[in-house]
């Protein structure tokens, strides 16, 4: 053949391969998180955001798009180019639980994104009044089936992690207890340690803060494993309770569509930076279990996490908005 003629067919053949194999990312990302500034998932967020940016060599600008519950942030990127340029940091909040919850979400959890990688595990802690005489899990339930109705939890809203973690303990424990919605969890913590309230799940980082601050005694965690800073409290499973839902969820997402290099580009490089000694020693810190893997994998357990709160929802009869 030809020189000339070789030549035409290596120029064809790097034409017909796909600009981004060579050049993505070629220019910042945005990496949008649909929670306020400041919180632990934007702590969790922004180092990972830092230590990606080195990984790709190009700057990553976090996006907090907070409001609706992380609604708006996530629609944003579900309604994004699908170029790699822009991904949503979130969690179950936003896909497992949204689902379940709401009807009329402004965009499909499964279908309107591309799951990147599942960023790590996060759990919750069953708190009672540091108060209390009660000591352990079964006190709580004895203590309780005993009060009957006059039990009372709190929560920073319907539909929350923390509303549902505690339908999931009612739903496992046979208890029953009038939900108290409020408008924050710090106010949901003071009612608790004044005794308005019997019991409340919340996030477990900021759980250690009102253990530690005397508001509050931590009965059970409700993961795999126990926590790292408070490694007496046992696990709802070593407590003898078997909850559908222990664990939610971190992970990037990118718009449905993206180019399947591009997902694998970024699968690959936040897998390196879940190994990070920084990144692993922050997420001990927040009480995040590290989990990584490929995106089949994530959308595996956003799939079936999506199921198990569905189900919740339906056992605990709450109202879908």
């Amino acid at each position: 053949m030809k020189r000339r003629q070789l030549l035409s067919l290596a120029l064809a053949g790097a034409a017909a391969r796909p600009a981004f194999a060579e050049a993505y990312p070629s220019r910042p990302i945005v990496l949008v998180m649909p929670f306020p500034a400041g919180g632990s998932v934007d702590v969790f967020g922004r180092a990972i955001a830092l230590h990606l940016s080195t990984a790709l060599k190009q700057p990553i600008v976090v996006d907090n798009r907070a409001g609706a519950g992380g609604l708006i942030g996530a629609g944003a990127v579900a309604k994004g180019k699908k170029d790699g340029y822009m991904l949503l940091l979130s969690s179950s909040s936003t896909h497992s639980l949204a689902a379940a919850l709401r009807s009329n979400l402004p965009y499909d959890p499964e279908k309107d994104f591309a799951p990147v990688v599942n960023l790590g595990s996060g759990i919750s802690s069953l708190l009672i009044p540091a108060s209390s005489s009660v000591r352990t899990v079964a006190e709580l339930v004895a203590a309780m089936k005993q009060r009957g109705d006059q039990n009372s939890f709190g929560s920073a809203g319907i539909g929350t992690i923390a509303h549902l973690s505690a339908e999931d303990f009612m739903l496992a424990t046979g208890v029953r207890a009038t939900h108290v919605p409020y408008k924050g969890t710090s106010l949901a913590v003071q009612d608790l340690a004044a005794g308005r309230l019997s019991f409340m799940f919340d996030s477990s980082v900021s759980a250690e803060g009102y253990v530690r601050g005397g508001l509050a005694r931590m009965l059970a965690v409700t993961g795999r494993t126990r926590l790292h800073g408070m490694p007496d409290v046992p696990t709802m499973a070593e407590a003898g309770i078997k909850l559908a839902n222990p664990e939610g969820y971190f992970g990037v997402w990118a718009p449905a569509g993206t180019p399947r290099e591009i997902v694998l580009a970024l699968n690959g490089a936040l897998n390196d930076v879940l190994k990070s000694p920084e990144v692993v020693a922050l997420m001990q810190k927040l009480s995040i279990t590290a989990r990584g893997g490929t995106p089949e994998d994530f959308a595996q357990r956003v799939a079936a996490d999506s199921l198990q709160w569905k189900k919740a929802v339906q056992r605990a009869n709450v109202p879908l908005e």
